[in-house]
């Protein structure tokens, strides 16, 4: 016996808007401490007409800060990321459980700022990259219309050249999800 009589219509074939919060890490060790930023994103799906697919989208936004050396100076390095995703989204229901996978392409943007007050030197610097992503989520009703769950997501991009250096920009990324379907 299903505790939300409409869920179905409503949970798998409506509309849905998510925030997340997590952590991203970036598998290339040219990051440094910027590896680990922390994560805010949003992601919205809407029906295809395809049962329980839908398409979705996404803003994805890290910052991290850290103290660093740089030629033999302290320095204070900010790093961030901006990141907009599209692709398919197909989820299942299993009593209030809803197990779902979704893949897709982004841009990914990212920024780097390094600040040596001794000295008052700014290097500033971003690149753009594209890339795929592969996710899968569990997400728990709540009530037959809001939604928590976890999610992990994993990036493929490029590489960007940020302040002379190469970085590959693939990532691991795990958020808390709160999100409704209407």
């Amino acid at each position: 016996m299903n505790p939300f009589p409409v869920a179905d219509d409503v949970a798998l074939h409506g509309q849905q808007l998510n925030f997340l919060a997590g952590l991203r890490s970036f598998e290339d060790s040219g990051f440094g401490r910027l590896d680990e930023p922390v994560l805010l994103a949003v992601d919205f799906c809407t029906p295809m007409e395809l049962k329980t697919m839908r398409f979705e989208g996404g803003l994805h936004y890290t910052y991290d800060d850290a103290d660093g050396t740089s030629a033999g100076q302290d320095v204070n390095l900010k790093g961030t990321t901006l990141e907009l995703s599209a692709g398919l989204n197909y989820a299942l229901e299993l009593a209030r459980f809803r197990p779902y996978l979704g893949f897709g392409g982004s841009l990914l943007w990212v920024k780097l700022r390094g600040i040596d007050e001794d000295v008052d030197v700014v290097f500033d610097d971003s690149d753009v990259t594209a890339g795929g992503y592969a996710k899968a989520g569990l997400l728990f009703q709540l009530t037959r219309a809001a939604h928590v769950g976890i999610e992990y997501r994993h990036f493929e991009g490029g590489q960007v050249s940020l302040d002379g250096t190469d970085l590959s920009t693939n990532y691991d990324q795990f958020a808390l999800v709160f999100g409704a379907s209407f």
